[in-house]
């Protein structure tokens, strides 16, 4: 007999494309950042770049506070490059940025924004995967259900396709896909994808 669990459903939502000032414009603050873009979407978070506009700031961070994809408090920090250009962008994904503080006031205007990568938590524990409905965002590209966490191994791979909006519909057979006590998060490009809906397992 195949197992039956109280299958629950989870949205993620692009909202916010991204842009190297959505989080806080082009300023020199001399401790925090003026926010400008907090959060990113439904259920979804994202990785944070710097924008440096000269070359005398290397060395000088920028401490980002805020929430995690599983809900969590987070912190991480940037270290501008030393030269004007674009960090490459934080290791964690932030859901919402409560604060961005730097280690000292920048020589030349620094903006902070966002990566066109997306990453949400489907649950936090053991689960099983039952269907997944994915949306394009006008390009071929992959959505990502990976294991323990947003870099864990991907168990389940659907491809979208390059008709903005169109939806691919994956029914899963017997008793779906299995993630372990880590549990399940998806990953994906806003390029490829805009949203994603859910059934597992919870």
């Amino acid at each position: 007999m195949s197992f039956m669990g109280d299958v629950k459903s989870k949205f993620f939502l692009t909202t916010t494309a991204a842009g190297t000032a959505v989080v806080a414009a082009l300023a020199q603050p001399t401790t925090t950042f003026t926010l400008t873009g907090t959060s990113f979407g439904t259920n979804i978070g994202k990785q944070i770049t710097a924008t440096t506009a000269g070359t005398g700031d290397g060395g000088k961070t920028v401490a980002l506070v805020g929430v995690g994809v599983d809900g969590e408090a987070l912190t991480e920090t940037i270290t501008l490059p030393g030269s004007a250009t674009t960090t490459a962008g934080t290791t964690n994904y932030f859901a919402s940025v409560t604060s961005a503080t730097v280690s000292a006031q920048p020589a030349a205007n620094v903006s902070l924004g966002i990566l066109t990568t997306s990453a949400g938590q489907v649950f936090g524990g053991p689960t099983r995967i039952r269907q997944a409905n994915v949306y394009s965002g006008g390009a071929i590209g992959s959505v990502n259900f990976r294991t323990t966490s947003v870099s864990g191994t991907a168990l389940l791979v659907v491809r979208t396709n390059a008709t903005e909006g169109n939806s691919t519909t994956v029914n899963i057979p017997q008793d779906g896909v299995y993630f372990p006590v880590g549990g399940a998060f998806v990953t994906f490009d806003e390029t490829d994808c805009n949203a994603v809906t859910v059934y597992f397992d919870g």
